[in-house]
């Protein structure tokens, strides 16, 4: 379900922008590459609701800092879902690791923006999952995408779309920078601090992403 060329020509339009029988398409929204780079492939292809979920998570104050300023780019509101007691009930008992991450984060957070998404009258979901993570982990791979949109086929007629799917991390990187994403605005550590630590999985996703793209990280440029 790769979009490039027509998608990224058409015309911009900020959510609300076509009027009530258009639809927006929700876009989750994490605050790091690929929902950043999502975000503006769908701001080019109509209107959008940006939603951030904040489910506990460690670095969810960085997070939704860093969504509100990407949403801030293209002139939107930030949507968001308050849930940190989730990460509270997660951590008991592992107080002392760094990260403790949500079992299968993607079936609570699918089923959380596909409610919101019903409710904002929605008629897509868009979800910003890249080639990488199909393999990485269960609940971003293809036989539970497939399982989630018969599921959700199920409950209301809204498209569940993974404009990445077919990119690694360096080609989100270079689409995005194609479309103009300040990348400068992105946040990865998983470990919530000022600087990203730049050891945990995803700071070392992001150092590979752009090494491979051939560019330097403007995120680090100032370190």
């Amino acid at each position: 379900m790769s979009r490039s060329g027509p998608d990224a020509a058409a015309p911009l339009a900020k959510a609300g922008r076509l009027g009530p029988s258009h639809a927006p398409t929700l876009v989750l929204l994490s605050g790091g590459i690929d929902s950043a780079t999502a975000l503006h492939l769908e701001y080019r292809r109509g209107a959008v609701l940006p939603l951030y979920i904040d489910y506990g998570q460690r670095a969810a104050a960085c997070e939704r800092a860093a969504a509100e300023a990407l949403c801030a780019d293209l002139g939107l509101s930030l949507d968001a879902l308050e849930l940190g007691a989730l990460g509270t009930a997660f951590r008991r008992g592992h107080e002392w690791q760094a990260h403790v991450p949500l079992p299968h984060r993607n079936l609570a957070v699918l089923g959380l923006a596909f409610s919101y998404a019903a409710d904002r009258h929605a008629r897509r979901l868009c979800v910003a999952l890249n080639r990488d993570d199909t393999t990485a982990y269960a609940s971003a791979a293809t036989p539970f995408l497939d399982a989630f949109r018969r599921l959700a086929a199920t409950l209301d007629d809204i498209e569940i779309a993974t404009p990445l799917i077919a990119w690694d991390k360096a080609e989100v990187i270079r689409q995005g920078r194609s479309l103009g994403v300040n990348y400068a605005h992105t946040y990865s550590c998983l470990l919530g601090r000022s600087l990203p630590c730049g050891g945990c999985p995803q700071c070392a996703k992001r150092r590979a992403g752009f090494a491979e793209a051939g560019h330097t990280d403007p995120a680090l440029a100032g370190e």
